[in-house]
């Protein structure tokens, strides 16, 4: 790492909210021969690129560590860390009193001070405010302005410098100043594990490590109480469940200390789970813990179902008025439906709540189309389609694909609920939504939180309609919600089974249906129109990825819209992550202008996908686009635009996390998605991520060609691997014999009982 210093000749840019600057420097005549360093003669000036506390004003004298970068405007050097002196001249005390960090103090104003109190006029400030009394001419807003901000630009610095001893990077530690101000390293001091729930950003494994440079023991109370909620977190959002037994959670909690001189033992983990339950954080039954909010989520959304299932409503429609109007419908649009698919028209009309579930090419989205007209005109009132009945999906690709497929307005759960951003939702318990029918599609995505949410919105004389393939992946979220609904036989469901959506020619749908039984077809490896399996070792997989996308370019396939590479796993060589970084090298390799983001590189014509909702963009998770322009200004990256189906979003440069590149994406992310040409690699490397769902899943999504690439053993074994079922309560709640559930009924039981509530 290098060292230039050197007094600010001239701020070139600062942004004020990250503290991005550039400045240009007039270099100290004692730094090292530059010309030794970057192999050139160089000027007495040099660019500096870095983040700073604040602002720095011209005379002011900086040390930087970092390195020198060639750049297309010459040598620049990228500073990761600096250390400022203030010049305690006449010319460089009214520079810093007079400069925009003291509004309303100009030059004169500096002046009386520095001639008043001299050379040491900055220390004597802060050590007596009294001091500036003594200050003839100036009022005294000036004195108040320039004691506060000396004394903030004072401790500014030296808690910048605290956390960077702490191994924290500027941006993180300009965040936590902007957040808790200048006391932010003693806040911090006190519980580093506060940033967990306070500051954006900082998870656990990141305040622990904060915690641990302050000397906080590893078996300390505070960071078992925050260890003990980053295990739960991490059980329930990674793996989906909705509660971790107390004794493996016990188990993993002496796995993570790994200390044979902790002082960990049963007794002080009661005491920290007690703890947590005073705090509203955990809830603990019958052995089982669950993060307080799942709890309620689950038991709510058990509760909800109950009361809309078993709802009278003052008018029901007879089967025979309902057939009737089915009858005259089909006449009307010349549509003959099967008698299976009549029978679940029928089953959703019936019923205040309802499943159709099914997999590919099993008419679902006929069936929803049929519904809604029926429903309509039963009231004969065709407008009830847009001011009664909702169509919604969990992400905006599959509420686009279920509005193509039925002709009628459809949106996101997220939308529909009013998301508002930090888990905040316009509509709920206390804010009804009014409507007659609602229909969930893909709601096999929906986990538990959202599930009950959505329910805690609607009114107890809805029709509600689950539409989704109980085979499919669940959701990533916790909960089994679509799967446990179905297993507990308390809403009436219909399981399609008879294939309507099939060519003559095509082998697709059958062949998803085969993993689906367990079984590889025999004719697997042979060619199809529309289907291909090719057997190769792991190195061929990549050259023999490009060459297939370069081939259906070829044919007039868009890499964009058309073409999507669906991949198991993040990691490894053959991972998304690195086949997204080789594929855009490939298709779109670098320009001019690119935005480096962490482990991103973006460039124009990109394609990328949308990692997290933003209502306030109208852009949710698993959206894709395409990059369309890059904004470059005053020698500074300010932001890119993304063009979805919807139409183009503006990005920030720190907002780009929130997207990723999607020439390779996971096969979570495309669920709800259909593209007309999948491409499969199938590494051995993927062994222990590939089960059938997965597998059966990825096939689901394409419309018109599937090439798989790799091992077909791969394939195979994952299609055989029994898969662990997700850990819930949802089926055991819904078949309660108590109608209702009462959660806020808490009973206390001695501190040495393991489940000290109960809720039933």
């Amino acid at each position: 790492m290098e060292k230039v210093w050197g007094s600010v000749n001239k701020v070139i840019y600062y942004n004020e909210s990250n503290g991005y600057g550039v400045i240009r420097i007039t270099l100290d005549s004692n730094n090292p021969e530059l010309e030794l360093i970057i192999g050139k003669v160089y000027s007495n000036f040099l660019t500096v690129t870095g983040l700073f506390d604040r602002k720095p004003i011209e005379n002011e004298t900086y040390t930087f560590l970092g390195e020198f970068t060639d750049t297309d405007y010459g040598y620049q050097f990228k500073a990761n860390s600096f250390d400022r002196k203030m010049e305690n001249t006449l010319e460089g005390i009214i520079n810093y009193l007079s400069s925009d960090l003291f509004p309303g103090v100009g030059k004169s104003s500096a002046t009386k001070v520095f001639q008043t109190l001299g050379e040491e006029c900055l220390n004597k400030i802060i050590d007596n405010r009294k001091n500036l009394d003594k200050v003839k001419g100036i009022t005294k807003k000036q004195k108040d302005t320039i004691y506060e901000n000396v004394k903030q630009n004072l401790y500014s610095k030296e808690t910048t410098l605290a956390f960077l001893d702490l191994g924290l990077t500027m941006a993180m530690a300009l965040k936590l100043i902007n957040h808790y101000g200048n006391d932010a390293y003693k806040i911090i001091s006190n519980n580093p594990y506060i940033l967990i729930d306070q500051v954006e950003g900082f998870g656990f494994i990141r305040a622990d490590k904060i915690a641990l440079s302050l000397g906080v023991k590893k078996d300390s109370l505070i960071r078992i109480k925050a260890l003990l909620l980053f295990i739960l977190n991490r059980y329930t959002y990674s793996q989906g469940n909705s509660y971790l037994n107390k004794k493996e959670l016990f188990r993993l909690m002496y796995k993570e200390i790994n200390d044979e001189n902790s002082s960990l033992d049963e007794e002080m983990l009661n005491e920290v789970i007690n703890s947590l339950i005073v705090d509203n954080k955990i809830i603990i039954e019958d052995e089982d813990i669950y993060l307080k909010h799942i709890y309620n989520a689950e038991v709510d959304f058990a509760n909800k179902i109950k009361l809309i299932v078993n709802f009278e409503e003052e008018s029901q429609f007879l089967e025979s008025v309902i057939l009737e109007k089915l009858k005259e419908l089909m006449d009307s649009i010349k549509i003959t439906y099967t008698e299976e698919q009549k029978e679940a028209i029928v089953l959703a009309l019936l019923n205040n709540v309802s499943i159709i579930t099914g997999g590919p090419g099993t008419g679902k989205s006929t069936i929803i189309n049929g519904l809604i007209k029926t429903y309509c005109s039963l009231f004969n009132k065709e407008e009830l389609i847009n001011e009664s009945i909702y169509l919604l999906a969990p992400t905006g690709r599959a509420a686009k694909r279920l509005q193509e497929l039925t002709n009628h307005n459809a949106m996101t759960i997220h939308k529909f609920l009013g998301y508002e951003g930090n888990g905040n939702f316009r509509y709920g318990k206390d804010t009804i939504i009014s409507c007659k029918m609602v229909i969930v599609d893909e709601f096999s995505m929906v986990d538990i939180e959202l599930a009950s949410r959505l329910l805690s919105a609607l009114s107890l004389d809805v029709k509600v309609v689950f539409v989704g393939d109980k085979d499919q992946l669940p959701s990533v979220g916790p909960g089994n919600v679509l799967e446990d609904l179905i297993s507990a036989n308390v809403i009436k469901t219909i399981k399609l089974s008879q294939i309507h959506r099939q060519k003559l020619d095509s082998s697709i749908i059958d062949f998803a249906h085969s993993i689906n039984r367990g079984i590889i077809p025999e004719n697997v490896l042979d060619m199809q129109n529309d289907r291909s399996f090719i057997r190769m070792n792991d190195s061929s997989i990549i050259q023999n990825l490009i060459f297939t996308i370069k081939k259906a370019i070829n044919k007039q396939m868009d890499l964009i819209k058309d073409i999507q590479v669906l991949i198991p796993m993040y990691k490894g060589d053959l991972g998304i992550n690195n086949i997204n970084k080789v594929l855009q090298e490939e298709f779109n390799p670098k320009q001019d202008l690119e935005i480096i983001r962490f482990n991103n590189i973006f460039r124009v014509n990109d394609k990328v996908i949308q990692l997290v909702n933003r209502t306030e963009k109208e852009v949710m998770n698993g959206d894709i686009g395409q990059i369309i322009s890059i904004d470059y200004q005053d020698k500074e990256y300010s932001g890119l635009s993304v063009l979805y189906d919807f139409g183009p979003v503006y990005y920030k440069v720190e907002e780009l996390d929130d997207l990723s590149l999607a020439y390779a994406i996971s096969i979570h992310k495309s669920q709800g998605s259909e593209f007309d040409l999948v491409v499969i690699p199938f590494s051995t490397k993927y062994y222990i991520m590939l089960k059938k769902k997965l597998i059966y899943t990825a096939v689901t999504r394409a419309k018109k060609f599937l090439i798989m690439l790799g091992s077909l053993e791969a394939m195979t074994q994952g299609i055989q691997r029994v898969e662990v079922r997700k850990k819930t309560k949802l089926i055991n709640r819904l078949n309660d014999s108590k109608k209702i559930m009462d959660r806020d009924e808490e009973i206390f039981q001695e501190e040495d009982d393991i489940s000290p509530f109960s809720f039933m």
